[in-house]
Protein backbone atom coordinates (compact mmCIF):
# COMPACT_ATOMS: atom_id res chain seq x y z
CA UNK A 1 0.00 0.00 0.00
CA UNK A 2 2.74 2.60 -1.10
CA UNK A 3 1.42 6.25 -0.42
CA UNK A 4 -0.99 5.38 1.98
CA UNK A 5 -0.58 6.89 5.19
CA UNK A 6 -1.62 5.18 8.39
CA UNK A 7 -3.87 7.42 11.01
CA UNK A 8 -2.17 8.07 13.93
CA UNK A 9 -4.01 8.88 17.23
CA UNK A 10 -4.63 12.10 16.78
CA UNK A 11 -6.05 11.82 13.08
CA UNK A 12 -8.19 8.58 14.09
CA UNK A 13 -10.47 10.78 16.46
CA UNK A 14 -10.31 14.15 14.60
CA UNK A 15 -14.05 15.35 13.36
CA UNK A 16 -13.52 16.23 9.42
CA UNK A 17 -16.55 17.82 9.17
CA UNK A 18 -17.59 21.09 8.96
CA UNK A 19 -19.55 21.36 12.02
CA UNK A 20 -19.06 24.08 14.54
CA UNK A 21 -16.88 23.08 17.47
CA UNK A 22 -18.62 23.23 20.79
CA UNK A 23 -15.96 24.05 24.19
CA UNK A 24 -17.04 22.05 27.47
CA UNK A 25 -17.76 25.76 29.11
CA UNK A 26 -20.79 25.72 26.59
CA UNK A 27 -21.93 22.07 27.01
CA UNK A 28 -25.14 21.80 29.28
CA UNK A 29 -26.58 25.06 28.02
CA UNK A 30 -28.90 23.39 25.24
CA UNK A 31 -28.65 23.86 21.84
CA UNK A 32 -28.34 26.68 20.33
CA UNK A 33 -27.20 28.36 23.78
CA UNK A 34 -24.45 31.17 23.71
CA UNK A 35 -22.25 31.38 26.40
CA UNK A 36 -23.80 33.74 28.88
CA UNK A 37 -27.28 33.82 27.82
CA UNK A 38 -29.46 32.47 30.98
CA UNK A 39 -31.80 29.87 29.09
CA UNK A 40 -34.37 30.21 31.73
CA UNK A 41 -34.87 34.33 30.76
CA UNK A 42 -38.13 33.80 28.61
CA UNK A 43 -40.07 36.32 27.53
CA UNK A 44 -44.01 35.33 27.77
CA UNK A 45 -46.56 36.78 25.16
CA UNK A 46 -49.62 34.69 24.80
CA UNK A 47 -53.00 33.56 25.12
CA UNK A 48 -54.02 31.33 27.58
CA UNK A 49 -55.71 27.83 27.03
CA UNK A 50 -58.05 25.53 28.51
CA UNK A 51 -59.60 28.81 30.74
CA UNK A 52 -61.29 27.56 33.44
CA UNK A 53 -64.44 29.91 33.70
CA UNK A 54 -65.04 30.49 37.19
CA UNK A 55 -61.30 31.72 38.00
CA UNK A 56 -62.03 34.01 35.01
CA UNK A 57 -64.82 36.08 36.88
CA UNK A 58 -63.34 39.02 38.31
CA UNK A 59 -59.95 38.71 36.71
CA UNK A 60 -58.88 42.03 34.88
CA UNK A 61 -56.24 43.67 33.09
CA UNK A 62 -53.53 44.57 34.85
CA UNK A 63 -53.78 41.69 37.42
CA UNK A 64 -50.80 39.18 37.99
CA UNK A 65 -50.52 35.57 38.18
CA UNK A 66 -48.17 32.84 39.41
CA UNK A 67 -47.15 30.05 36.83
CA UNK A 68 -47.48 26.38 38.38
CA UNK A 69 -47.14 23.05 37.24
CA UNK A 70 -50.22 20.51 36.56
CA UNK A 71 -49.53 17.03 35.90
CA UNK A 72 -52.10 15.82 33.26
CA UNK A 73 -52.06 12.10 32.63
CA UNK A 74 -48.41 12.34 33.82
CA UNK A 75 -47.09 15.01 31.58
CA UNK A 76 -46.17 18.51 33.13
CA UNK A 77 -48.64 21.35 31.88
CA UNK A 78 -47.45 25.22 32.95
CA UNK A 79 -50.36 26.77 34.50
CA UNK A 80 -51.63 30.60 35.33
CA UNK A 81 -52.43 30.83 38.59
CA UNK A 82 -54.07 33.77 41.14
CA UNK A 83 -53.23 34.67 44.03
CA UNK A 84 -56.30 32.37 45.49
CA UNK A 85 -54.80 29.28 43.31
CA UNK A 86 -57.87 29.11 41.06
CA UNK A 87 -56.18 27.68 37.99
CA UNK A 88 -57.11 30.42 35.08
CA UNK A 89 -55.70 28.57 31.99
CA UNK A 90 -52.94 26.84 30.40
CA UNK A 91 -49.83 27.90 28.50
CA UNK A 92 -49.54 26.02 25.00
CA UNK A 93 -46.37 25.86 22.97
CA UNK A 94 -44.95 29.01 22.28
CA UNK A 95 -41.18 29.81 21.53
CA UNK A 96 -39.24 27.65 24.13
CA UNK A 97 -42.29 25.97 25.79
CA UNK A 98 -39.94 23.13 26.67
CA UNK A 99 -37.14 25.00 28.19
CA UNK A 100 -39.76 27.07 29.75
CA UNK A 101 -41.50 23.99 31.09
CA UNK A 102 -37.36 22.48 32.33
CA UNK A 103 -36.97 25.32 34.11
CA UNK A 104 -40.10 25.56 36.19
CA UNK A 105 -39.58 21.98 36.89
CA UNK A 106 -36.00 23.25 38.29
CA UNK A 107 -37.76 25.96 40.51
CA UNK A 108 -36.99 28.97 38.52
CA UNK A 109 -40.24 31.21 39.03
CA UNK A 110 -42.46 33.16 36.32
CA UNK A 111 -45.66 35.57 36.67
CA UNK A 112 -47.08 37.23 34.28
CA UNK A 113 -49.58 40.26 33.96
CA UNK A 114 -53.12 40.25 32.41
CA UNK A 115 -53.00 42.37 29.24
CA UNK A 116 -56.79 41.65 27.86
CA UNK A 117 -59.69 39.39 29.08
CA UNK A 118 -63.20 38.42 27.49
CA UNK A 119 -65.80 35.77 27.77
CA UNK A 120 -63.05 32.74 27.74
CA UNK A 121 -60.33 34.40 26.49
CA UNK A 122 -57.22 35.65 28.12
CA UNK A 123 -54.01 36.98 27.03
CA UNK A 124 -50.77 37.32 29.51
CA UNK A 125 -47.36 38.52 29.41
CA UNK A 126 -44.38 38.09 31.80
CA UNK A 127 -41.61 36.31 32.38
CA UNK A 128 -39.04 35.46 34.86
CA UNK A 129 -39.72 36.65 38.37
CA UNK A 130 -36.27 38.21 39.69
Amino acid sequence: MAGKRIPTGSDRNADHSSAPKVSNSKLGLGLGAVEGADRCDIRIDTDLQGIRLPALVGLKKGDFLEIGIEFRDRHPVAVAIRSDGMIVGSFNAFEKYATFLECLQAGVRYNVEVTETGSGHCHVIGGRTP
